[in-house]
């Protein structure tokens, strides 16, 4: 099994690479993605638990349709937790 700091990086890359901003901040937020001058972004809270940065990176990939057929078969088995039947 995967251990979270890696899947969080694993998928971290991957939205990079899907030309999306991933932003680690602190503040009164929980995250999620949004628009900013033309540049899709997503921010991340790194006060919180790294699980529930994972649920919000997944989110994103789920909400965008991101094909992530590539990633590796732990990450991709990771996300298919998060599809509802």
């Amino acid at each position: 099994m995967m251990k979270p700091k890696k899947l969080q990086e694993l998928l971290s890359a991957f939205l990079r690479k899907q030309e999306l901003d991933v932003v680690y901040g602190i503040g009164a937020f929980s995250g999620g993605h949004c628009v900013i001058n033309e540049n899709r972004v997503v921010v991340i809270n790194k006060r919180m638990p790294v699980e529930e940065q994972l649920r919000i990176l997944v989110s994103v990939i789920l909400d965008l349709g991101l094909d992530y057929s590539g990633l590796k078969k732990e990450a991709r088995d990771y996300i298919l937790r998060y599809i509802r039947p």
